[in-house]
């Protein structure tokens, strides 16, 4: 096997995670680099690349800018461009994820390999997953960590409106893009049932669609239990001893009375981790004051006013809180910790004096931090709603809690505190069963039982990505792409010259059309105009690909095409729609193409949002594709001109930037944008001009109109000398 793990946000790197250092560096980077690193040490598979965004940027390590870092004999960490060098928090991301794909796609062809799977994390890398599993016909695996629905109900409850967390946040954006992967994956994996009945409950799925609960490992050589340093202290490694040294010395900064059992929480600064809750039951118990101290480590800091203002507000209530109740000497808010050795140090200095450890979150999806500390011998209390919920269930290790009862937190804290024999019993059952649950060998053994399952499965249906290519085909390093209407015809001179330029480079650079209309309606107009010199021709919007002037169709790509298309689903949603009407001329319905005509008396800014959440409640994966301000084409999710140009750069071997796409409008917005030399010929559509914004170095916005536009491209991207003319 070869395996694909996307994550694409956050800062990753082999060694000295940066856990806690911002929202987006949590507990998903060490989850994808320990599986990555575990899925390679089986001997069935052969390769395992995790993919991530290549960062240049002086504020982060020169470590996030490395191609390439190596994790083991059969493991890399693979970095690719998205969205310039730049730092910037996940929800920026989503304009680059498309040239994201192209990337991943060619370097995925230049190492000549095809994935035996392709598994995404989180809804960013889920969608760049998505599209590079459908360009390479094997299975797409999804695991969302979290999900926008419940996090936009939390939002809601907190105030915010949804333009607020659009705007900030791409919330609705992010949903969509969830949906959709869940329209089209092979296998969800989720950590918990809790995750896999109540988190995505909340969206449309097919029932068929496969859920496997597979919670995640713990890296047992990090998270030993505390008791050996008695029993092997010669055996310790020395990173584990210094930062015992340094963890004991920054609590003694706060604590007057170190040796008393610790009352230990580890969060980030978010007002979701209901940091407050613990410092309240703490701060109004007096029986807890007397027995143990408090230390809250929230998140990596060194100045709060410098913070986003999310974290600003929750350390700056524990500093109120602290005053309030008076804390000084019991209670320990330090700055910094390093998460590879000290986090492993701090549960085991807690569990060495019997303290606990506590996750006072109001819902916590799985509940990495607790079986970390039950693998050390440290029990925990953790909230009754979300993932810990199994983890009592599995390991005993522990008590779980109504987090916003504040008598139920306290006296969960006191039972395991002042009950030894209880306190030995959840200690032991930590370290004796996290070791049988939540290891990486057990999570990897059925992850690879899941994905052999799937592969042979995905045998009888995926496309043929390497055919046999044609012997013309396999000689060409360029191509142009280019739509009918508006573009390639228009300006007769201006094609005639066009033809001229493409005869001349005939040898090397392939020509073909992508249009909207049927395939006898292009052959009409190849005929008309003689444009004998054909290659390819992508017809229906990017439902069918043909080659040569013999119009042989491309098999591979129907069969891509029908992989979960609902015809009957989408035209009995869609028929209910009183804007809709679907198109009655025979040739613009197609086996993989709907065509509606829009009301031109609404807004459709309005009512395509509608069409889309009509079709995700039938469960009918699509694309929808919009042009002309009236004309609505639904097509199957695989389908679009742009997938089809992707899909030909792959299968052919021609690299996307030597794939010069030209067009005037909406319904070719998706073969322009990405790493395609894209060109937009003068008198395009107003609907082009969004594009500007999106991927400026390649899209050029030619001057000239239709043909003439498509020469000044081909001379603007290299593809032609800048001085080159022909005749006809």
């Amino acid at each position: 096997m070869y395996i694909q793990l996307v994550s694409i946000h956050g800062l990753i790197r082999g060694s000295r995670i940066e856990m806690g250092r911002d929202a987006d560096t949590g507990g998903q980077v060490r989850y994808v680099l320990e599986l990555a690193k575990a899925l390679s040490e089986f001997p069935d598979v052969e390769a395992v690349d995790l993919f991530t965004r290549r960062i240049r940027d002086q504020r982060v390590s020169d470590d996030y800018s490395a191609d390439i870092e190596t994790l083991g004999s059969k493991c890399r960490l693979v970095r690719l461009p998205c969205g310039g060098g730049r730092y910037f928090r996940k929800e920026r991301l989503w304009p680059y994820l498309d040239d994201y794909v192209d990337a991943m796609i060619s370097f995925t062809r230049r190492e000549g390999k095809v994935p035996t799977v392709v598994h995404g994390h989180y809804a960013d890398a889920g969608y760049v997953a998505r599209e590079v599993a459908a360009a390479f016909g094997t299975p797409f695996v999804f695991t969302g960590h979290s999900l926008g629905k419940p996090k936009l109900d939390y939002l809601l409850s907190e105030g915010w409106t949804l333009e607020e967390a659009d705007k900030e946040l791409s919330i609705s954006h992010r949903i969509d893009v969830e949906q959709d992967c869940l329209a089209v994956a092979d296998m969800v994996i989720t950590s918990t049932r809790h995750e896999r009945d109540d988190q995505y409950r909340k969206y449309y799925q097919d029932s068929n669609l496969r859920f496997e609960v597979i919670p995640p490992g713990t890296d047992l050589s990090r998270f030993f239990p505390y008791y050996e340093y008695e029993l092997a202290a010669d055996q310790v490694d020395e990173h584990f001893k210094q930062a015992r040294i340094r963890m004991k010395n920054e609590l003694g900064r706060f604590h007057f009375d170190p040796d008393r059992p610790l009352i230990l929480a580890l969060c980030r600064p978010d007002r979701r981790k209901n940091i407050g809750a613990l410092i309240r039951a703490y701060g109004e118990s007096r029986p807890l004051q007397a027995i143990a101290n408090l230390a809250v480590f929230a998140g990596i800091r060194e100045d709060i006013g410098s913070m986003p203002e999310n974290e600003q507000q929750v350390l700056t209530d524990m500093l109120l809180a602290m005053d309030r109740y008076d804390l000084y000497g019991k209670m320990a808010i330090p700055k910094d910790h390093n998460s590879e050795f000290d986090v492993p140090e701090l549960y085991r200095l807690a569990a060495s004096n019997h303290g606990v450890f506590v996750n006072s979150a109001y819902i916590e999806l799985f509940g990495l931090t607790a079986i970390e500390a039950s693998a050390t011998g440290l029990p925990f209390v953790a909230p009754r709603d979300g993932g810990p919920r199994d983890i009592v269930e599995n390991c005993q290790s522990g008590i779980i809690v109504d987090t916003r009862d504040q008598q139920e937190l306290t006296d969960a804290m006191l039972k395991l505190l002042t009950d030894r024999n209880y306190w030995d019993q959840c200690s032991n059952n930590g370290i004796n069963l996290v070791r049988e649950h939540y290891s990486w060998h057990t999570h990897c053994g059925r992850y690879l039982e899941c994905l052999k399952d799937l592969t042979v499965k995905s045998k009888t249906t995926a496309p043929a990505v390497n055919l046999a290519p044609g012997r013309r085909l396999a000689q060409l390093d360029s191509m142009l792409i280019t739509d009918i209407d508006n573009t390639l015809l228009g300006d007769d001179q201006a094609l005639d010259q066009l033809k001229g330029i493409i005869r001349q480079h005939r040898s090397h650079m392939g020509f073909g059309v992508a249009s909207g209309r049927a395939l006898e309606l292009i052959e009409q107009v190849l005929d008309e105009h003689q444009l004998n010199e054909i290659d390819v021709v992508i017809a229906a919007v990017g439902t069918q690909i043909y080659y040569g002037r013999d119009f042989a169709p491309d098999k591979g790509w129907a069969s891509h095409l029908r992989t979960r298309w609902y015809p009957d689903r989408i035209r009995e949603a869609l028929d209910k729609l009183p804007f809709l009407f679907l198109q009655k001329e025979q040739h613009t319905q197609q086996e993989f193409k709907i065509s509606y005509d829009l009301d031109d008396s609404v807004e459709p800014d309005t009512v395509l949002p509608q069409i889309h959440e009509t079709l995700a409640k039938a469960r009918a994966p699509h694309s929808l594709i919009f042009s002309h301000g009236v004309f609505v084409d639904i097509l199957p999710y695989r389908a679009s001109k742009g997938k089809a140009v992707r899909y030909l750069s792959g299968k052919w071997n021609v690299a996307l930037e030597r794939m010069a796409t030209a067009g005037d409008s909406g319904n070719d917005a998706d073969m322009l944008i990405g790493q395609t030399a894209g060109i937009v010929v003068g008198n395009h559509d107003e609907e082009l001009q969004d594009l500007k914004g999106v991927r400026s170095d390649r899209i050029f916005y030619a001057q000239a109109h239709c043909a003439g536009g498509i020469i000044e491209g081909l001379r603007h991207y290299g593809l032609i000398e800048q001085t080159e003319a022909a005749v006809a």
